[in-house]
């Protein structure tokens, strides 16, 4: 069995790789502006969208991650073009799917039902 830990991304009609490897969830958590990625996964399963600065960090080390060939250059030119494409919660939702494919974080797990 493979498993596949990555979402495709088209930018500019080329598809992109994204991805979370350790190295990759450690240096976005760095440099998020004022939250974890806990928190973000939270907050977005509750209908409170991540901040432009947080989309940022978050698809582009999803991008990194997904291909060491590119640059942070790379990745700042790739998010300004998907910006300009799509809408940032689309971007978030990639990017954070990419971060739950990983398994850095793992499942949520529903509560169970609650007896009668």
């Amino acid at each position: 069995m493979i498993l596949d830990k990555f979402v495709d991304y088209e930018i500019k009609g080329k598809t992109y790789k994204l991805c979370y490897p350790l190295k990759h969830v450690w240096a976005a958590e760095r440099q998020l502006m004022d939250r974890n990625f806990i928190l973000l996964v939270d907050n977005a399963a509750n209908g409170i969208p991540p901040s432009m600065s947080d989309v940022y960090t978050i698809f582009k080390f999803a991008l990194l991650g997904g291909d060491p060939k590119l640059t942070e250059e790379d990745a700042d030119d790739l998010f300004l073009a998907a910006m300009e494409e799509k809408p940032m919660t689309d971007l978030a939702e990639a990017a954070l799917k990419a971060l739950e494919k990983s398994g850095a974080m793992g499942k949520k797990k529903n509560p169970p039902a609650a007896k009668a």
